[in-house]
């Protein structure tokens, strides 16, 4: 008796058949599809499947993106970038507008232009060959979308790592970011023999800092060179396929976290009492540029780790203090409670 052949072994019997009679005739051009139906049947993987797996994990990437939580954005703005860094040599003179007696006053730049290279971020998902071949690639889409909220993650902790390590990092003029001697001159061109002034209390505990947020000076900016993208290897010949049988997928950014205006900005390690709260909620209203001129600093932001969030929303949450009295500092600033700021 003859044994049973399936439909797929008569098909592509036929196939071959024809393939060989167009061969023979002279049909080069058959080649190329030829090769994409003998794939289609023989379970070989085509171009159009990676590509639409490619589609799925953009989606999936680009929804993590808009889903993740970027607290970076309540501290910091985005500074484009259009090279390899970025220099910031007009922080030396934070903006203010004088009368204009006589000529206008040129102001002179730092010599010590502060400058922010920009570094290169990745993250990469391997999708085993065999899992798309078997339609087993569901699972990939939830990775994917945690990939493109990893994005957001490594940009918080780029901004909130600044603050941190702000009590060791110099910033544009040359004084580490929290600092007890930022220089302020006593002309408004920034001549003249300079004062001291601090924007820290020291201490050993995990940091607090208190910001002003609300105008156009800055303490911190997230530069960015090139937004989040999503790339692949969607050829169906790759060395990824061939010597570890996965297809690579992944993200990618370009940028860096680049401090602002000491000025907008109070850091410290000291315990966070109402005293020393309220000692640098007053330090920054009385801060003054060159030439003695009021900034009209006003905190508005106090941004805590862990450690001490009980602390934050005992001091800004309470309507009553532990004598029952009113609590003076009563929603007095806003409060940001990160993860990104704990040891």
């Amino acid at each position: 008796m003859f044994a049973k052949i399936s439909f797929k072994t008569w098909a592509l019997a036929l196939l071959g058949m024809v393939a060989l009679a167009l061969v023979l005739t002279g049909h080069s051009a058959f080649s190329a599809d030829s090769e994409t139906m003998l794939m289609a049947f023989g379970g070989v993987l085509t171009q159009a499947q990676i590509q639409a797996l490619h589609t799925t994990l953009k989606t999936r990437f680009n929804a993590g993106l808009a889903a993740a939580p970027n607290h970076w954005q309540q501290v910091a703005r985005l500074m484009p970038s259009d090279g390899k860094s970025n220099t910031y040599a007009w922080l030396s003179q934070f903006p203010a507008f004088r009368e204009w007696v006589g000529s206008r006053l040129h102001k002179v730049l730092a010599e010590n232009a502060y400058s922010v290279v920009n570094r290169k971020f990745e993250n990469t998902i391997d999708v085993q060959r065999t899992d798309i071949e078997d339609d087993n690639f569901g699972h990939y889409g939830a990775i994917a979308e945690s990939h493109g909220q990893s994005v957001i993650d490594m940009q918080n902790d780029l901004v909130f790592q600044a603050l941190k390590d702000g009590f060791t990092s110099l910033c544009y003029d040359g004084q580490f970011f929290f600092d007890i001697d930022h220089p302020v001159y006593p002309n408004e061109d920034g001549t003249g023999v300079a004062a001291t002034v601090s924007n820290m209390q020291a201490g050993i505990l995990e940091p607090w800092v208190l910001l002003c947020t609300e105008r156009a000076a800055r303490p911190l900016y997230l530069q960015e060179r090139i937004k989040p993208e999503f790339d692949s290897i969607t050829s169906t010949q790759n060395a990824n396929v061939f010597d570890l049988d996965v297809y690579s997928f992944g993200g990618r950014w370009r940028g860096a976290a680049a401090y602002g205006f000491w000025q907008c900005a109070f850091g410290s390690k000291a315990a966070l009492t109402d005293v020393n709260f309220q000692a640098a909620y007053t330090a920054m209203m009385k801060f003054k540029g060159d030439g003695n001129r009021k900034l009209g600093i006003t905190p508005d932001l106090l941004i805590v780790g862990p450690d001490n969030q009980a602390a934050a929303e005992l001091l800004l949450k309470a309507q009553q203090n532990a004598n029952g009295a009113s609590n003076i500092n009563y929603n007095k600033v806003k409060l940001l409670v990160t993860p990104w700021l704990g040891a």
